[in-house]
């Protein structure tokens, strides 16, 4: 196949001009279908990657800013609130901690559980070389000196870790100063940063999450699940105007360790606080002291702004008479930083997020008209609006994830967008592939105008062998290795991505690719209708 990556940022240019074309000249008549338009149009560049170095200097710039604010924060929550919002706090904390062990009677914490659900994180960590939990667990843990003793303990509870560090005669840790800051794209204008955690510190950080998700499942909010549900009252919010949506600004950098010792029980700031990393190196900045909580990449931060905002929510409503110890989910949703609440409710949690050191984004929280937002889920009186975002072409499989893209919101809306699919069919040289709508977006046309016999892109899978050593058992039991002879194997984390021409065909029976569990029959007929444009 051949590299088209040379060239990739051209090609964002000339799909966002044939883009702006197409949707110009698209002036529907009703309202709903006219915002979708206008919103795509608003949108489509959002989240195009860009590897332009000034991008991640001015992400470190803005991280560095960002760090010195939390540090001047001011957390102005009256003793009411904080006293309601701590106790809910420790109420959830301690039915889930119940459930546990039923001698776990009023507490709100058990150490036993990180010693069980523990974990490597997936990507890198500070000071280990790999990101495969292979790589990682045969090296020593790297940790702060604060986390060292927790580390030290949780590798003494393990019979593996145990063994291994008598043998080689040390306790398996080394010491590091703190965390890594790195950027990942974002948007075309704006790159994110993300803290690489030491690999001990996150392999407890993940354990303390884990514990937040049980403890907040207990209470009927499910992270796993939540985002649909979130989108699901979005929509409802746009069609009677009865709920908000609110989304805050830098969200996971925002929470200070003086507001969640304020929240959260005595045990469970100690903990948070050790296996934190209080310092990170910024690169060419140099260290600096961590005045937020957490950040991106640390493994406890999504799970702890949801269940301390969810303890906000109802403090606030405790205060005006609400019910005790409960959240009325039919009306509440929150999945980190994104937040729906009942509009007579708005001004009232805002002041008390504001009064936290929390920032509301105006930009991006509705209240009032026929909008709503939240969890990627955009609708305008109850029709989905939602924009598609095509964030690389740098290969065949990108394009196809593009088309694939287009033809969907093309269908959603019933407007073709005839020059963009033009144009991104030119990026293939050859035969476009046509598959099956049960195949993955990046290996061809999903359509149910299949042929009998078809070709498609397959991902190219790397095999790395492993050497055998004492971590084969609980490596294999985990699934993140495959025993083989005379080496076992695992499948690393790719960062460049391969394909490959594969042939395939449908299954007997099958008189096309329709897939009706994946595609409503409305997309499945439109893409159908139009395939044609891909035929050689």
């Amino acid at each position: 196949m051949r590299n088209n990556a040379g060239n990739a940022g051209d090609k964002l240019n000339s799909l966002f001009t044939a883009m702006l074309e197409d949707l110009n000249d698209k002036s529907p008549e009703d309202a709903p279908r006219a915002f979708a338009v206008a919103r795509q149009v608003q949108r489509m560049r959002k989240r195009a990657k860009s590897d332009d170095r000034d991008l991640h200097l001015r992400a470190i710039a803005d991280f560095i800013s960002c760090n010195s604010l939390v540090g001047d924060t001011v957390v102005s929550l009256s003793e009411d609130v904080i006293t309601e919002a701590a106790r809910y706090i420790e109420h959830v904390l301690e039915r889930f901690t119940t459930s546990l062990d039923e001698t776990n009677i009023q507490q709100s914490f058990d150490p036993s559980y990180l010693e069980s659900n523990w974990k490597f994180g997936p990507g890198a960590s500070n000071g280990v070389k790999g990101t495969h939990t292979a790589e990682k667990i045969v090296q020593n843990m790297t940790c702060t000196i604060l986390c060292k003793p927790l580390v030290t303990a949780l590798r003494g509870s393990n019979s593996y870790f145990q063994l291994n560090d008598e043998r080689n005669g040390n306790d398996g840790t080394t010491a590091v100063r703190g965390s890594r800051l790195a950027t990942v794209p974002k948007n075309e204008t704006t790159n994110r940063t993300i803290a690489i955690e030491p690999s001990g510190n996150m392999a407890l950080q993940l354990a303390a999450g884990s514990y937040i998700e049980g403890a907040l499942r207990m209470i009927g909010l499910d992270i796993r699940t939540q985002q649909p549900k979130n989108k699901a009252m979005a929509k409802r919010g746009s069609i009677d105007g009865s709920i908000a949506t609110i989304d805050l600004k830098s969200a996971s950098d925002m929470f200070t360790p003086f507001l969640i010792r304020k929240l959260w029980p005595r045990r469970w700031y100690r903990l948070l606080s050790a296996i934190r990393s209080d310092e990170i190196d910024t690169g060419d900045s140099g260290w600096i002291k961590m005045n937020m909580i957490s950040t991106m990449g640390n493994g406890f931060t999504f799970p702890l702004m949801t269940l301390s905002i969810v303890a906000l929510i109802y403090a606030y409503r405790r205060l005006k008479g609400g019910p005790n110890l409960f959240i009325d989910w039919s009306s509440t949703c929150v999945f980190g930083d994104d937040i729906i609440i009942p509009v007579s409710e708005y001004e009232g949690v805002v002041s008390v997020l504001s009064a936290a050191g929390l920032v509301v984004n105006n930009d991006k929280s509705y209240c009032s008209g026929p909008f709503r937002e939240s969890c990627g889920g955009d609708y305008f009186e109850g029709y989905d609006v939602t924009p598609f975002y095509v964030r690389s072409l740098d290969s065949d499989a990108a394009v196809y994830v593009a088309i694939n893209q287009v033809f969907e919101w093309s269908a959603r809306h019933n407007l073709l967008l005839h020059r963009t699919l033009n144009l991104l069919r030119s990026f293939i040289a050859g035969k476009v592939h046509l598959v099956p709508e049960w195949h993955n977006p990046d290996e061809g046309v999903l359509t149910a105008s299949v042929q009998g016999r078809y070709t498609y892109l397959q991902r190219l899978v790397e095999r790395r062998t492993h050497k055998r050593g004492p971590y084969d058992y609980p490596l294999a039991v985990g699934g993140y290795l495959v025993p083989g002879n005379p080496d076992n194997f695992f499948t690393p984390r790719l960062f460049k991505q391969r394909w490959r021409v594969r042939k395939s065909r449908l299954p007997n029976g099958y008189l096309d690719g329709a897939d009706p569990v994946k595609r409503s029959a409305c997309i499945t007929h439109f893409v159908s209708a139009y395939s044609f444009l891909f035929e050689v």
